[in-house]
Formats: structure tokens, sequence, C-alpha cells
């Protein structure tokens, strides 16, 4: 078994930086107190696997020692990357990867998002089967886990001979391109992954929805399901830039924006600046949002910075609106949160699909 980390991985998230492709938005990053927590995934990962008899090779320090050593695993063997403890490039993450091809792991775990995604791809091709961690910001490739435990679980049932393996896309967003607002996703390749029953996402796929059918559901959430002195935390993408319009204002297309009680709006808030706004006023919290096409993930994927508004609404102050295309065929939506968090919202949740039109999803 290989493990790779991305130690920056995700840390654009919470920041509202849409990615950590550039070593500036890493500074700005750490600058806002955001605590790296890719290796802590990572950990939660490899814990799935700790009662196997396995042979652990991993990158040194903050790279997968440091999450090998806190989810109770001692490494077996290291690879002589990075060359120091300190920051890594994305250099460090094809080295580690090719030599873990030369010392012949049968399986490459790695932690980061579609950007580590590629750099691996790029060191060993389809040589040898991954699992995707998920813990960067953008993860829209098909190699990932829906969350570092199903990861973990999707690489045990490979292990235990209960996965098959299939090609899945390696996809990366261009990250200039998603902060101005637009989504421009370039195919890289394709690697191999186990696939198992629920545990595998698929790639994001684009899905046409009717205009009707979303601006139906923006005005009934307007209408009836808002109150005049609720905070309104508006999550990113075209289907919630709708409900936007309906209450009169424009948002940050690819943002969180903050509609305030005196209708004054906060674009593209960080997870502090949210955790501050909300401090600041006792009103009741709803936060509207709408899954991934193709995948169906709620939480956990370019919207990591409405945490702070998760803990303050609860379920009942929690909006899902989605055209009927957009969630059909898809069993369940899905979550990727801390596990406190994620039990707090597990369960059955109305999806607001047109006016007074709602399906319920099981939310997992």
């Amino acid at each position: 078994m290989g493990l790779i980390v991305n130690p920056i991985a995700g840390l654009g998230g919470p920041a509202g930086l849409k990615g950590t492709d550039s070593p500036d938005v890493v500074e700005k990053a750490l600058k806002m107190g955001i605590e790296p927590a890719s290796w802590l995934k990572a950990a939660e990962a490899v814990r799935q696997l700790s009662d196997l008899s396995l042979h652990w090779i991993s990158a040194r320090w903050d790279m997968g020692e440091k999450s090998l050593l806190e989810a109770g695993i001692f490494p077996d063997e290291l690879v002589p990357v990075p060359a120091e403890p300190g920051p890594t490039t994305r250099e460090d993450t094809i080295r580690a990867a090719r030599l873990m091809l030369e010392r012949g792991v049968d399986l490459l775990m790695f932690a980061g998002g579609d950007g580590t995604a590629r750099d691996v791809m790029e060191a060993i091709g389809e040589s040898v089967p991954v699992v995707g961690i998920p813990a960067g910001v953008k993860m829209f490739s098909g190699v990932f886990g829906f969350s570092p435990r199903d990861a973990g679980l999707l690489a045990r049932e490979y292990l235990l001979g209960r996965a098959s393996l299939v090609r899945a896309d390696v996809v990366d967003a261009d990250e200039s391109s998603y902060r101005a607002g637009r989504v421009s996703i370039a195919y890289c390749g394709a690697m191999l992954v186990p696939r198992a029953e629920g545990l595998l996402q698929p790639t994001k796929q684009i899905v046409s929805s009717s205009v009707e059918a979303i601006r139906g559901a923006a005005r009934y959430i307007v209408e009836e399901l808002i109150d005049r002195d609720d905070i309104v935390v508006l999550g990113p993408g075209s289907t919630v830039s709708e409900v936007a319009r309906a209450l009169g204002v424009s948002k940050t297309p690819l943002g969180v924006d903050v509609l305030l009680p005196s209708g004054g709006i906060l674009r593209d808030v960080s997870a502090p600046q949210l955790r501050n706004i909300l401090k600041s006023f006792p009103n009741p919290v709803k936060v509207i949002l709408s899954p991934l096409g193709g995948s169906g993930i709620l939480i956990g994927r370019g919207n990591q910075q409405i945490t702070p508004a998760l803990e303050r609404c609860g379920r009942e102050g929690l909006l899902v609106v989605a055209s009927p295309e957009k969630i059909r065929g898809l069993r369940e939506l899905r979550m990727d949160l801390d596990e406190p968090l994620r039990r707090r919202f597990a369960g059955y949740v109305r999806v607001i699909t047109g006016y007074r039109e709602e399906q319920v999803m099981r939310l997992k």
C-alpha cells in the first residue's frame, strides 16, 4: 500500500479562494487562520484499513507519514520525499508516486483534489490502481471516494477481493476561470480505480436543467420558505443564483454570499468571515444549496466555507433546490463533513424541484 498526502490540499475551500494551486492562495489561507486538514482526512481513510496486514510505503512527514501515525499505523517504508520538512510542490507528489511505482505498490492512496489526481496520473498513468481521498476544494474527477471514510472502505473492498477495477476520468477545472465564476473543465486522462456500490463518486456531469422548474422553485422559496428576518446564506452554482435573482440580488456564481435582513449582501465570504457575520446577528439562518450534477454531493465540494452556517441553522434551516433533471437517477444525496456535523444532517430532506413541488431524498 502506498500513501501520498498533499499537505496544502483544501486550504482554499474554507478561505473561499476556490483552490490551492498557487502559493499566494496558500499564504492567504494560512493568514486567515485556516488549518491544514488533508493529513487528518488521510488518517480517517487509512484508519479503515488498520486491522489488515499490509505493507505501507509512505512519503515522509506531512506527505503521508504523519497521517499513518495518526491512524495508529507505523509505515514499513518511507520514500525520500520531500527532501526536507517544509512546503511541498507538485513535483514532490510526482516523484513520490514514481518511487512507489518502482517499489511495486499494489494500490496507491492519495489525499488531495483534482490537481493532485492529475499529478499522480502524470507519474503512474494506469500502471497501478489508485483511490483518491477527497481533501481538496474541487474534486470533479471520478477517482475519489464520496468521503475520506468511503475512500478507505473502497480500498478495503478492493484488498479483500470484493471490488473490480474500472477506468475513471481525471479532470481539472482551471482555477482562474473558477475564481471568475466559470467552470472550465479539462479532461486530463484516466486512472484505474476500484468500484464498489455507494463508495466511488462519479465524474462531475453538466446537467441541463429546466429553467421553468428552477424559476418556480426559486419563487416558492422566496414566497413561502424564507422570512424577512432570516439571514440567507446562498451557496454556489447557477441553481442557487436563480434563487438570488428571485430575492432581487445577484450573487457570486461559484462563491458563498450572505443576504442580511436589511437587504444588504456580503459576497464571496470565507468561513472565518461567515462565522464573524453570524456572531453579529441572532437572527434565524437559512442555507440554500444545490447538489453537484452527477454525483449528488450536496456539501463538501466547492462549498467548504459554508460550515459555520450549517452549525447554526440545523437541518430545519437547510433548503435544498434542484431541477428534476439534476436529481433524476440519484438514490441519495451526499455530504463530506466531519462526523459530528454529518450526523446532525443525516436523514431525509426535502428537495425543492419546482413551485410547491418537492421530493424527499435521503441525505447521507
